[in-house]
């Protein structure tokens, strides 16, 4: 399964976030990501697995709360039903 497939499957529509990625001192311009899969907690965002997103950019979610990366991590398929991702844990 793809990491399309999967976010496809687990969401009623695809679901995007914006990312803006610290740069020392300031944030890049925000840039949409997407499909993501939003944990219902939206403490956790899974993301495509080709994206570098790290810890401390913002993040806007689709119910427009704007928070930071706490970590991120990405995960491999390793023969689970999950495809490879990228995990956002955010604050």
């Amino acid at each position: 399964m793809t990491w399309l497939e999967f976010a496809l499957l687990h969401t009623p529509a695809p679901t995007t976030v914006r990312v803006a990625v610290r740069r020392g001192n300031r944030y890049a311009e925000p840039t949409t990501i997407g499909p993501c899969v939003v944990s219902r907690s939206r403490t956790v965002v899974f993301c495509p697995p080709d994206l570098d997103v790290p810890p401390g950019s913002l993040v806007t979610l689709p119910t427009g709360r704007t928070t930071r990366v706490r970590s991120a991590c990405h995960l491999d398929a390793h023969g689970y039903q999950l495809p490879g991702h990228l995990q956002l844990d955010l604050e």
